[in-house]
């Protein structure tokens, strides 16, 4: 019997040291595949070094645009949609303009311009007015068109291509996002209405991340959500606001511009804060931003566009903010205190039992008590008591008095 309860103390022991390690998140060094540099160890945060307003609509760009959309191209220079004019502009890293292209693009009309990305020496812009993707050459010229009529699309927004040269649409009124080959083949389809994992209420724009893994601006549901190159959502976390657009860096880090408050957002790629650019500590930034586009080159630069004018953000590394209270989790130590407390508590009765038994048993023999019925033993008790009583007696007889002396 003791044999058994010292396994099951055992036993219960070990669960409570899985349960611990479960918990506490620590991972046994062997028998794991060699962590990502995301999972390796804490991104750092960044900061705002410098900013600088590039171009205003009248005042570098034309008059009387209204600016939609922000690509780069890969020497750096800007591509920027303006659904106003009805055409697509583009600017060197100072904001100075280069060229126009629109309204009229050879026997095509660009009819409000939305979503534009640059792949290598090739554009595509997504012209939602009629609604269709364009593919463009490097001087603007038309090299192949894709209807998505047949698609019944609904309110198109953004546009980017992954490493592979797909291409990745967001359907905002539809609440999906449309995956195209070069070709202008579709190849699938992911997303549906609602604000489950693996929904969106109106996605307005992506960006990918450097797994190739694509993060999406769930512009209704205020967040973002992440989704892996097998088309499955992962992970999905509330920003507090509505954002129009999202860029991701080369350390996985995610952007997302609060408009209405003037501010950039910079996440992890699970969610965590990392930083905020134009807020209380930082340096504010000149326009409303409503769409990202980050560089490559070093240092890194943020761009910010507003409806009339381009923010260029230089960026430096920092240390993440402290998480809030509401990050850490008070419930899980206090159950395994709890757990712990048992076999403890346990043991000590236990003890205490035993030590309770023993007392018992030796007053048992210095009584005598060995017989069969209580009242045996009464009787026996009462005896012990006479004898000892007696003895004192004949003791004090025994002894002689003051008097005899």
């Amino acid at each position: 019997m003791a044999r058994t309860r010292r396994l099951i103390a055992l036993v219960t022991l070990l669960a409570l040291i899985v349960i611990t390690v479960g918990v506490s998140g620590f991972e046994l060094p062997f028998g794991r595949s060699t962590p990502s540099r995301s999972a390796a160890g804490p991104v750092s945060g960044v900061r705002a070094a410098g900013t600088t307003l590039l171009l205003r609509v009248g005042g570098g760009a034309p008059a009387g645009g209204d600016l939609a959309f922000l690509a780069l191209e890969p020497s750096g220079n800007l591509v920027v949609t303006d659904r106003a004019r009805d055409s697509v502009l583009r600017f060197d890293v100072a904001g100075h303009l280069l060229s126009e292209w629109g309204p009229r693009l050879g026997e095509l009309t660009l009819t409000e311009p939305a979503g534009v990305t640059a792949f290598g020496d090739v554009y595509y812009v997504i012209d939602r007015g009629t609604p269709r993707l364009l593919r463009l050459d490097s001087n603007g010229r038309v090299q192949a068109t894709f209807s998505l009529e047949p698609l019944g699309t609904y309110g198109l927004n953004g546009v980017a291509v992954d490493p592979r040269g797909n291409i990745y649409v967001a359907d905002t009124g539809r609440n999906r996002i449309l995956v195209f080959a070069p070709t202008g083949a579709l190849l699938r389809q992911f997303g549906s209405g609602g604000s489950g994992l693996g929904q969106f209420t109106q996605p307005m724009a992506l960006a990918f991340l450097p797994d190739a893994s694509v993060i999406v601006a769930d512009w209704e549901n205020s967040r973002l959500e992440r989704w892996d190159t097998s088309f499955s959502a992962t992970d999905a976390w509330s920003i507090g606001f509505h954002a129009w657009g999202v860029a991701a860096d080369s350390e996985g880090r995610v952007y997302a511009p609060d408009a209405e408050r003037r501010r950039i957002t910079v996440y992890s790629e699970r969610g965590d804060t990392l930083g905020e650019l134009g807020g209380p500590g930082s340096l504010p930034i000149d326009v409303a931003p409503r769409q990202l586009a980050i560089s490559a080159s070093q240092p890194t630069s943020l761009y910010a566009l507003g409806n009339d004018g381009i923010v260029r953000i230089d960026l430096d590394t920092s240390l993440p903010p402290p998480q809030t209270s509401a990050d850490i989790d008070l419930v899980s130590p206090i159950v395994i205190a709890l757990l712990f407390s048992l076999p403890v508590l346990a043991l000590l009765m236990r003890r205490r039992r035993r030590g309770a038994h023993s007392v018992a048993a030796t007053a048992h023999r210095e009584v005598g008590l060995h017989a069969e019925n209580r009242a045996q033993r009464q009787h026996q008790q009462a005896h012990a008591d006479q004898d000892l009583l007696v003895a004192h007696q004949t003791e004090r007889k025994d002894q002689p008095t003051n008097q005899d002396h």
